[in-house]
């Protein structure tokens, strides 16, 4: 993967936010990306920035809400094969674990 990103898809009230969230990531499931949930948002990465982009579209898309704050942040290395994992271990590594 060349694009790996950091989404945030949250709908703005005081009510439980599971269902919107899941609602997101079925939108997101529609395109070439392979994401990680996690407690603080998703990580997504794909071989081509603009399918995170469309991914991201789509999960804000499906919120149903008044008011939706969406965040994404892309690191586009469209030169370098890189995933999730390769990152993880590099950090891993570094600290002397395997």
């Amino acid at each position: 993967m060349t694009a790996i990103a950091r989404l945030e898809v949250v709908p703005i009230r005081e009510q439980r936010m599971s269902e919107d969230i899941a609602a997101a990531l079925d939108a997101v499931e529609a395109f070439d990306v392979t994401y990680e949930l996690t407690p603080m948002g998703t990580v997504l990465e794909a071989d081509d920035a603009g399918e995170i982009f469309a991914a991201a579209r789509a999960a804000h898309d499906a919120i149903d809400e008044d008011r939706v704050l969406t965040s994404l942040e892309i690191d586009d290395q469209p030169d370098r094969e890189q995933d999730l994992g390769d990152r993880v271990e590099a950090v891993e590594r570094e600290r002397g674990r395997s």
